[in-house]
């Protein structure tokens, strides 16, 4: 019945430090201005979005001109063309603008602008200035990649620190709640 009671007092302590350091650590979170909820939410998106950005930059830009298939020279196929290579490269930056929003850096009159640019050169065919502008894209995309992998870096950093922070915690917080135990058995054996 002794041995019962005794594994039942360790199993509350172990619950009561665990609840305890759960709640300190969200306490401390909060202090310093973190969701780590939230936190762990950007993590998975990040490595989503970073994903899709690693996808088109090792070879997805390839394959999306290699379908298009060859520049036609005439003017009526050559605009149709154009058109299509514009909507590929409208669909490529929108990864560099989902970059933007999730860092709240987006900026409608660029988007607006780069927009306006691949109109025009859709409208007089000039396929030689679209490519320029895939370029460009191409670029804003490493970029995007780059700035997604630090933030990523840096939330997975702050989650391990958190992480190692709760055992030091619970550790603790164990070995207080238990003191009371261990003085008195440390107490009994002086005794015998």
């Amino acid at each position: 019945m002794v041995s019962i009671k005794r594994e039942l007092f360790v199993l509350v302590r172990v619950l009561l430090s665990f609840i305890t350091a759960v709640l300190l650590i969200f306490f401390f979170s909060s202090l310093s201005g973190e969701d780590l909820i939230k936190n762990n939410d950007s993590v998975l998106k990040l490595k989503g979005l970073l994903k899709e950005i690693n996808a088109e930059l090792n070879g997805g830009i390839d394959q999306r001109i290699m379908q298009l298939g060859e520049v036609p020279e005439r003017n009526p196929y050559r605009k149709f063309y154009s058109v299509e290579l514009a909507k590929e490269i409208h669909q490529i930056s929108q990864l560099t603008e989902k970059q933007r929003i999730m860092f709240d850096t987006y900026n409608v009159r660029n988007f607006e602008q780069q927009l306006k640019r691949m109109m025009r050169f859709t409208e007089a065919g000039e396929v030689n200035n679209l490519m320029d502008e895939l370029e460009v894209v191409k670029r804003e995309l490493k970029n995007s990649a780059n700035l997604v992998d630090k933030r990523k870096t840096r939330l997975l950093r702050q989650r391990t620190a958190y992480i190692v922070f709760f055992f030091v915690l619970w550790i603790a917080l164990y070995l207080y709640y238990s003191r009371g135990i261990i003085f008195r058995k440390s107490e009994a054996l002086d005794a015998h």
